[in-house]
């Protein structure tokens, strides 16, 4: 059905007749068309405020119990709410239930996201973070195919909550996270998972590494005591920690409303829905392969900025070129969700590696809040483009040049340490003043060298 309805509003028309009759969605059961079309935008935008709450609640909850026993309580709660969501008959009840789904969504990806981040070593968190980030675009193409085979909105529903059922089981799969525990003084728990993982990679714990793990450090800056006096507020307590942490904030904003907005404007950049939102999911499987590639050659922080600086300029070449050249728009809406997706990838690692261990799930969590700002405000950027051909990629082109121009502050962390402590995450911001003022001091000796010679 298209918007037609006299005055634009729904209750002048008798009857609603839409055009695909063996699908079922959302839109024809409940009517959400004309002026009633924002309510359908809504349901994504409520999914995303629950997905900002819990990134806030949850991330604190994962720094509390463990990242393990998170991950397992908001799996549940993703099935269970999902399911009631494919049951229930009211509208009102249906956005509920999306925003408990995104409620627990953010916890479980967190949790999932920085557990992986603190088994692994310096040399593979690159990967990890890249192939944890391609789930996501397989999981975009899957659900294309599946919806396009059923379409029935509430029968798609049920099959993925079935889905995530086996998932239950990663509680008795996945070690607890050593950093945390020892974060919580629970050395002795920590050795026996890591002798486990040495064991699964065929190797043996040190006994020396066994002793620094068991004995009480008095004055270590990690130590649990001065651990647990560490929050969120630590990360503004000077100018150095707090721009670093706005600069973030604005980064997870931008990448997550352009990644989404890119997602759902992928029909309107031509196609048929099924088949543009699939293409809009595999583009960013090669950007995957090209991201681990660029992490390990130009580091974290080059590899973001290129990205989003690229995506950027590829969204506001639509706009520019659109009238003279119209199929340069699915061609350039594609590239633009390829490097926004690696962009996005990059920042969920760059940040994982910046952040201290005491407040690393809270500190997440808090980007994450500003991420899924953007992403409630994505479906609305959307809709631009029903007021001005392609507004909607010029806003995110805008978006996502200005915040890959601003990530260039922001420190490198490719081979480095994972700081413990707020106090290691503000010496790892002066380490890299430290390297520019080694540079900056070479650069003047070479240049008074040259001056020399030309005497």
């Amino acid at each position: 059905m298209t918007n037609n309805c006299l005055h634009n509003r729904r209750d002048s028309c008798q009857a609603l007749q839409f055009s695909v009759s063996q699908s079922s969605s959302i839109v024809s059961e409940w009517g959400l068309v004309c002026d009633q079309n924002y309510k359908s935008k809504g349901t994504m935008s409520a999914f995303m405020a629950g997905v900002m709450l819990g990134a806030f609640v949850l991330g604190k909850l994962a720094d509390s119990i463990g990242r393990k026993s998170s991950m397992t309580i908001t799996v549940v709660g993703i099935v269970f709410f999902n399911t009631l969501s494919a049951l229930t008959s009211s509208f009102p009840m249906y956005v509920v239930t999306k925003f408990c789904v995104g409620f627990f969504c953010a916890g479980n990806i967190l949790a999932m996201f920085v557990l992986g981040n603190e088994l692994v070593g310096p040399s593979k968190r690159g990967i990890f973070g890249v192939t944890l980030q391609a789930a996501f675009a397989v999981g975009i193409v899957v659900l294309s195919l599946i919806a396009y085979h059923v379409q029935h909105w509430r029968h798609l529903t049920l099959i993925i909550s079935f889905m995530g059922l086996p998932f239950i089981l990663y509680h008795w799969i996945i070690p607890e996270s050593p950093r945390w525990l020892l974060s919580q003084n629970r050395a002795y728990e920590a050795v026996k998972i890591l002798e486990e993982i040495a064991k699964g990679n065929g190797t043996v714990l040190s006994e020396k590494v066994r002793l620094e793990l068991d004995s009480p450090k008095k004055t270590d800056v990690s130590s649990p005591a001065l651990a647990k006096s560490e929050g969120l507020s630590d990360l503004f307590r000077n100018s150095q920690l707090g721009l670093l942490t706005v600069i973030q904030i604005y980064s997870w904003f931008v990448n997550s409303a352009a990644y989404y907005g890119l997602t759902l404007a992928a029909g309107s950049a031509g196609g048929d829905m099924y088949t543009a939102t699939a293409l809009s999911g595999a583009v960013e499987i090669p950007a995957y392969v090209l991201t681990n590639f660029l992490l390990d050659y130009l580091g974290r922080l080059k590899t973001l900025c290129l990205f989003m600086i690229g995506g950027g300029l590829s969204c506001l070449a639509i706009q520019f070129m659109a009238g003279s050249f119209p199929a340069v728009v699915a061609s350039s809406a594609l590239l633009g969700k390829l490097c926004l997706a690696a962009s996005f990838a990059v920042v969920y690692i760059h940040s994982g590696e910046i952040f201290p261990t005491t407040i690393r799930n809270s500190a997440m969590g808090l980007v994450s809040v500003a991420a899924r700002l953007g992403g409630i405000m994505a479906p609305f950027i959307v809709l631009l483009g029903e007021y001005h051909p392609n507004l909607q990629f010029t806003v995110f082109g805008l978006l996502s040049l200005s915040a890959g121009l601003i990530n260039l502050k922001l420190p490198e962390t490719r081979g480095k340490k994972l700081p413990d402590s707020v106090r290691e995450m503000v010496i790892a911001i002066d380490d890299k003043k430290g390297e520019k003022r080694v540079r900056d001091a070479e650069d003047q000796r070479v240049l008074l060298s040259d001056d020399s010679d030309s005497e």
